[in-house]
């Protein structure tokens, strides 16, 4: 498994109308790993709220804004979707230990990448992304972070 992008941003107290940091880190990291959201077949997110994961999906491309519940209808996002996501159940599901969340959204991934997780498998996965940030600046995140792999 190869690392194709890590890319780390901050927020900023950003007008209603500009990109918001997980966009901006997003547009960064897939420039860097030369792949766009079409191209992702597994993610994890940073779902510590309800619609977080939705969000996400809007914010990092593979919807458009004010889609996310339309995508996550349509079984995209599940299991056999065209761009699955968090098939580890999300954060919601295992709880979300502070500094090890990241670590363990790309242990997912890359277990993914290579083929060892057994009923929840993303058959054929070639590229995967994690998405992780926290706290606030005003409208936006105080840090936003971006991770593409690929096998």
């Amino acid at each position: 498994v190869e690392v194709r992008a890590s890319v780390i941003f901050s927020g900023r107290d950003r007008a209603a109308d500009e990109p918001t940091a997980l966009e901006r880190v997003a547009k960064r990291a897939y420039e860097v790993a030369g792949v766009g959201p079409s191209d992702i077949d597994v993610l994890e997110v940073h779902d510590a709220a309800a619609p977080a994961e939705l969000i996400s999906c809007e914010e990092l491309g593979l919807c458009a804004r004010g889609e996310g519940p339309k995508f996550l209808a349509s079984g995209a996002m599940d299991l056999g979707g065209a761009h699955v996501v968090n098939p580890s159940g999300g954060l919601l599901s295992k709880g979300h230990p502070i500094g090890a969340t990241g670590i363990a959204q790309i242990v997912e991934v890359v277990d993914q990448l290579r083929g060892r997780c057994g009923a929840r498998q993303v058959n054929g996965a070639r590229v995967g992304l994690t998405e992780n940030g926290g706290g606030f600046l005003g409208r936006d995140a105080a840090a936003m972070s971006v991770h593409i792999f690929s096998r």
